[in-house]
């Protein structure tokens, strides 16, 4: 939703009064990164308080662990965003095109049905999904009662991905309005 935000100020041409302002353009970008991440990452501690309070959801591995999972997926989720608004021409085609995209991650990633059940080529696929990475290291923290090293992977390929994606973002982000 950030990446379409983004379009959409663009499109009102709002990028033009924040890059009057006297940043760069990577602090301007790192800023909303920041932003989105928090957002993301208060969304998700929400949802796992309301978890715990009415599913009874507890924190049976490391709560370092748990709090870094959560991180690096906010991360990642908030430099998907910055790569939508960067490859995306208009808010409307970028918002039909991310919900494609984010319910196949979600499908594919083991949130909707334990990837465990997949065949075991499309496990290996699942590999190369973002949200395959975080299902995986909160499942570690909360239900397997895995330790710290348990969420160092998950944490290191989030990161990898909010790497892959926020270079893609600054490389490819379109200035002008329109």
């Amino acid at each position: 939703n950030m990446g379409v935000e983004m379009l959409l100020e663009r499109q009102r041409g709002l990028w033009s009064r924040l890059r009057s302002a006297p940043i760069s353009k990577v602090t301007l970008l790192l800023s909303k990164a920041a932003s989105g991440a928090l957002i993301s990452l208060m969304i998700l501690l929400v949802s796992f308080v309301f978890a715990m309070i009415v599913f009874k959801v507890r924190i049976q591995g490391s709560v370092l662990g748990f709090l870094g999972v959560s991180v690096a997926c906010a991360l990642m989720a908030s430099t998907f965003g910055l790569l939508v608004a960067a490859l995306g021409n208009s808010p409307a085609t970028a918002r039909g095109v991310t919900t494609l995209a984010v319910l196949m991650m979600v499908m594919l990633g083991g949130a909707w049905v334990p990837t465990f059940i997949f065949p075991a080529w499309l496990q290996q696929f699942t590999l190369v999904v973002p949200v395959r990475w975080a299902v995986d290291g909160l499942d570690a923290m909360t239900w397997r009662g895995i330790g710290l090293s348990g969420a160092l992977m998950p944490i290191l390929v989030l990161m990898a991905f909010a790497g892959a994606f926020w270079t893609i973002a600054a490389t490819r982000f379109r200035w002008t309005e329109g």
